[in-house]
Formats: structure tokens, C-alpha cells, sequence
């Protein structure tokens, strides 16, 4: 039996001929496949009993995923391959086996509730141990390439303006949420700047049949100080997840006021 070869040059015959298949057939799968969510803005559509298309995202999320499943063990869905439409960028991931926590987390004990924030704690702690490279020559708020970032907290998203920063310090990042009222009131520690997920809601992290925790919806990942995972965790909750939000703060030490400088 003949096995697939990669040239040389690059792919073979038979990959290249299945990736112009699949770039020919995105439409009619996207318009076919179930819909997760579908509509003028974002279309999230599982095409197989394993992958999910995504689309249009944003170039902060696919590095932000690239980065995390290169430098990190943090559970999340693995990319298969991208598509770069005149609509936007599409991605094409893993669709991640599970519940949704948001789902889960009723039927949960208080003993297990504790648990799977002590698990999604340790992967935080994961992601805010990754600082950014010295070529990004000590950025504070930006996308893991440097570049600019969206986060809907700012004002900044697909319905709000394109992109912010980056920012270079935190005195400048501070001059631009001056006045934003979700901001106002968390304390600006740990004020170094590490991988941030910026979207941790019970509906983004799936809890798998082993028991993992994944997190899904990394469209607002990137550098952010790491205080700013907290006010995230808090502006997200909607609607309210019971407890959650002092879990969270409990478990991670913010409550206590015990948060370190990782």
C-alpha cells in the first residue's frame, strides 16, 4: 500500500489536494455542519463528530492558542488548519468533548465546585508563568505578536472599534481605562504582565469525561497584566454563576489579599 510522502519542497501531492478540497468545501460545511452559533458577526459551526470551524476571528486568538499549545500543558482545543477568507479568518480546532461548567456547575457540591476551581486555578498559574519575549522590548497590554488587542470590557470588539494599544507601560494602559467604570475599583496587582485568557466564564471552560478543565473562546487572550484576569472573571459572570466569582477569588488568593508576583 502506497504511503502519503511529503516532498521536499513542502506538502504532497495528496495533502495538497486534500487542503484545496476542504478550502473548496468550507462553505457548504459551514452552512451543513451543526451550528454552535451562527449569525452576521460569528459563525461557530461543528463539522465533524471531532472538529468545530470558527469564524472570522481575530489574529490575537489563533497566536494567543498557538502560543498556549506550544508553551504551556493547558488544556484547549488544538488547531487543525486556518482558512483566510475575504469574510475573515476562519479556524479549525478541536472540538473539546465535555460539558460546558456553566452547565455542570448546578449539580455540583460545594467539595466539587472548590475542586474544579482549584483545577482551573493551576492552568491560570500555567498561562500567567509565560512573560512576553524580550524582542517585544517589555510590553505591557498587547497580543502575543505585539500587536494590538480587542477586549469587549474596552469597548473593543466586533461591534466597537477595531483594535487598542500596544502598550509599552502601565502607566499608559492605565491612562486608557481611566474612567472605564468596569475597571474602576480593582487593585492593580500583580501588575506584571504575563498570558492572560481574559475571558475565564463558566461557558468557556469545558470540563471533559476524565475530569480536565479546557478552556475555549481565547478571542481577547494576550499579554494583559495579570490583575487583569480578575476583573475579566468578574465583568464575564452573566448571567451570575453562583459562587463562582468568590471561588475564584478565594482559590487564587485575591480575597485574601495574598496574590504573588509569579
Amino acid at each position: 500500500m502506497a504511503s502519503e510522502t511529503r516532498g521536499i519542497d513542502g506538502p504532497s501531492v495528496w495533502q495538497r489536494l486534500v487542503r484545496w478540497f476542504q478550502d473548496w468545501t468550507l462553505a457548504l460545511r459551514l452552512r451543513l455542519g451543526t451550528k454552535i452559533m451562527y449569525d452576521d458577526v460569528r459563525k461557530i459551526v461543528r463539522v465533524s463528530a471531532s472538529q468545530v470551524i470558527k469564524g472570522p476571528c481575530s489574529e490575537q486568538e489563533l497566536e494567543a492558542m498557538e502560543y498556549a499549545l506550544k508553551h504551556t500543558s493547558v488544556c484547549l482545543p488544538r488547531i487543525h488548519r486556518t482558512y483566510r477568507r475575504k469574510d475573515g479568518l476562519f479556524i479549525a480546532m478541536d472540538y473539546v468533548q465535555g460539558t460546558q461548567l456553566d452547565h455542570l456547575w448546578p449539580g455540583l457540591d460545594d467539595a466539587a465546585r472548590r475542586g474544579v476551581v482549584e483545577k482551573i486555578w493551576r492552568s491560570v498559574k500555567m498561562l500567567h508563568a509565560c512573560r512576553p519575549p524580550a524582542e517585544l522590548g517589555g510590553v505591557t497590554t498587547a497580543s502575543v505578536s505585539g500587536g494590538s488587542v480587542r477586549d469587549g470590557i474596552l469597548g473593543v470588539d466586533d461591534t466597537g472599534a477595531v483594535s487598542a494599544g500596544p502598550f509599552m507601560s502601565a502607566d499608559d494602559f492605565e491612562d486608557f481605562v481611566k474612567g472605564n467604570g468596569d475597571v474602576e475599583g480593582f487593585p492593580r496587582w500583580p501588575a506584571r504582565t504575563g498570558l492572560v485568557h481574559a475571558d475565564l466564564t463558566p461557558r468557556n471552560i469545558i470540563v471533559t469525561p476524565d475530569g480536565r478543565v479546557c478552556f475555549i473562546d481565547w478571542e481577547f487572550a494576550g499579554w494583559w497584566p495579570l490583575y487583569w484576569e480578575r476583573v475579566k472573571w468578574h465583568f464575564t459572570d452573566f448571567p451570575p454563576t453562583p459562587e463562582w466569582v468568590n471561588l475564584m477569588d478565594e482559590v487564587s488568593g485575591w480575597a485574601r489579599g495574598i496574590q504573588e508576583e509569579e
